[in-house]
Order: structure tokens, then C-alpha cells, then sequence
């Protein structure tokens, strides 16, 4: 007995049963509803969620992955859990989950390999419904390795025939980031890559080099410098790396916003100015892209919607065919290779 209140400290547990009688239906239709295994119609769906409430009910996952079900957990396989993108992503993915009464794990591989293998075994031991993944060279293999315990596979990123996928076009992406350089006079160019993103930057470095052939020029003239990993330290080497370089680019286009900051961050400490000395580029447009010292032009890729189509096609039956939704970046301009505009720091946008 608990003295302050006089209640009993022991509270029994409410069971699937008790829900079944104050819903008035069936242990049945209350496991389809739990687990997802046939529809059940609005207004029995409300009952049995007014009775849960009431009962304060709470399933036992654990029993129902044992019993061979699938749990009710969405899995975001991601190679930079710090990157502003990705996290806008995920309240694109929870959304969906929140309403479909899943939760959301995010799993950082920190694009090593080792890594995405040890969440594909955790993962499939725990049964989660369904793994959505950023493109890496191994996503094929983990997915289809967590298909064999039900889990539904969505790649983001290029189109995998064996899952569905969401994808921006990074092709169009880089002839756009490209085109914008190339039509203001910026001659000695220099991309800013990094590991764990590999198909991606493939997809760019292609747009990059149909604009500079569209303008007559070699491909091979685009000078490029990767960071060692995706952590603060080594992304600001890389930076002072490229300000190092014998001949300073005109230009660089960066893989990422969060390497185009870090540059910006370190030519401004070396008194570089931008554009004037050096003009960057970045890709993604997260929030502190507008918000830097100096607001990046960068390529919009609009993570939240790519979060919530990928979240949808999660939730698609296990009998539904892979779909593959495409969706178009845009170019973001502002004072990274402008200059601040007269009058204050209002973007233009180029589709």
C-alpha cells in the first residue's frame, strides 16, 4: 500500500481480453487490429481505441514478434545521423509512423560498412516492419537480407529494380549547380566530396559534366578533394586543404551544405572573400545555409516530402510491386556566389 496515497502499489495489468469486452468485439478482430493482419471497418477501429485508452492497454511486442509477427518499428538506415538533412527526413518518416501507430529508430552507419551489417543482423532479430535506407554500394545486400524476415525495403536514393525507392534527381541537381557557375564566368572549378555517398555524387558529377560539355569545355578540367569522413574535424582539414592549393578555385561545388559551410567557415578565417576570391555551392538546403554568415547558394532538396513518400511506400503490403517516386531539385542563389544583393538578402530561385 502506498501510505502517501492509499492506493495499492500493485497495479494489474489490463489483457487483450478486457479490451475485447468494453469494445464489444471479438479477441479476433482485436488481434487483426494489433497486428495489422486484415482491416478492420472506422468505427470498430474507434471503439477498440477508446477502450485501449481507457484501459491504459499495453501490448506485448515482444510476444508478438516471437509469435512471428512484425513489430511495429520503422528503421532509418542513414551514413551521417548528424547531418541537418537527414534529421528533416525523419520528421518526414515519423509523421507517417505516428499516424500508422509505429515508432521510428535511426540507425548511423557513419557510412562503414561493418556498421549497416551490424544493424541488418539487429534488425532482422527484432523484425521491424519496414528499413529505409540511404544508397550505399552494400544497401542492395542489407535489405535483401532483412526481406527475408518480412521487412519491407525503401532505398533513397537511385532506382533499385528489387525495391522501391525515392530519389532526387542529382543529375539534373549538378547541371544546375554547374550551369549557375558556368553562366557567371567562374573558371577554375573544384568539387568537395566525401565518403558514404556514392551514388549520389555519381549521379552529380554526370550533371556536372553534360553542363561543362554543353558549354564547350572538358570535363576533366572539374578538380576534385574528398574529406577523410563525415565528422567536424575532418571536413574543416579538407576545407583548409582546398585553400591551401597551390591556385584557388574560382569556384567549388560542395556534396554537401555541411561541407560548403565548413569552407566558408575557414576562408573566412583566412580573410578569403566570398565571392569575390572564392564561391561555393552547396547541396541540400539545411537551415544553416541560410542562416551562415554568408547564406550559401545551394541546390533545395525537399527532405521532408523525401521522409514522407518514403514512409508511405514503407506501409505499402508486402504483395504491392516496388514503385519509384522521382522528385526535382531546385537552385537556390544567394550570396555565396552573388554577392549580398542590394536592398538586403532575398533568395531567388531558379528551377
Amino acid at each position: 500500500m502506498n501510505k502517501s496515497t492509499g492506493e495499492s502499489s500493485t497495479m494489474v495489468n489490463a489483457t487483450i481480453r478486457d479490451v475485447a469486452r468494453l469494445a464489444d468485439v471479438s479477441l479476433g478482430t482485436i488481434s487483426n487490429y494489433l497486428n495489422d493482419s486484415k482491416p478492420v471497418s472506422d468505427e470498430t477501429r474507434l471503439k477498440i481505441e477508446a477502450a485501449i485508452e481507457k484501459l491504459d492497454f499495453v501490448p506485448n511486442s515482444a510476444v508478438r514478434v516471437l509469435h512471428g509477427h512484425l513489430s511495429h518499428v520503422i528503421a532509418f538506415i542513414v551514413p551521417d545521423g548528424g547531418n541537418p538533412f537527414f534529421q528533416e527526413i525523419v520528421k518526414g518518416i515519423e509523421d507517417v509512423a505516428i499516424s500508422e501507430r509505429h515508432v521510428v529508430v535511426a540507425c548511423n552507419t557513419e557510412g562503414k560498412a561493418e556498421r549497416e551489417l551490424h544493424y541488418a543482423r539487429a534488425l532482422g532479430e527484432m523484425r521491424v516492419r519496414a528499413a529505409i535506407a540511404v544508397a550505399s554500394p552494400t544497401t542492395h545486400s542489407m535489405l535483401v537480407r532483412l526481406a527475408r524476415t518480412g521487412t519491407r525495403g525503401v532505398v533513397l536514393g537511385p532506382r533499385d529494380p528489387d525495391f522501391s525507392s525515392v530519389d532526387v534527381d542529382d543529375r539534373v541537381g549538378g547541371r544546375l549547380a554547374m550551369r549557375h557557375l558556368v553562366e557567371r564566368g567562374y573558371k577554375r572549378l573544384l568539387f568537395f566530396g566525401g565518403p558514404a555517398a556514392g551514388p549520389q555524387i555519381g549521379g552529380r558529377s554526370a550533371g556536372y559534366a553534360d553542363e561543362l560539355r554543353a558549354a564547350g569545355r572538358d570535363p576533366a578540367e572539374l578538380m576534385r578533394l574528398d574529406a577523410a569522413s563525415g565528422s567536424p574535424s575532418d571536413r574543416s582539414v579538407a576545407a583548409r586543404a582546398i585553400l591551401d592549393l597551390p591556385e584557388l578555385p574560382d569556384a567549388v561545388l560542395c556534396a554537401n551544405d555541411l561541407l560548403a559551410l565548413a569552407l566558408e567557415a575557414e576562408a573566412i578565417r583566412a580573410g578569403i572573400r566570398i565571392p569575390e576570391d572564392l564561391a561555393i555551392v552547396g547541396y541540400d538546403d539545411i537551415e544553416g545555409a541560410r542562416t551562415a554568415p554568408i547564406p550559401l547558394t545551394t541546390v533545395h532538396a525537399p527532405a521532408y516530402e523525401i521522409g514522407r513518400r518514403a514512409a508511405q511506400l514503407a506501409f505499402a503490403s508486402r504483395e504491392a510491386l516496388p514503385e519509384h517516386v522521382n522528385l526535382d531539385p531546385t537552385l537556390l542563389s544567394r550570396w555565396s556566389t552573388e554577392g549580398a544583393p542590394d536592398g538586403g538578402g532575398a533568395r531567388i530561385l531558379i528551377g
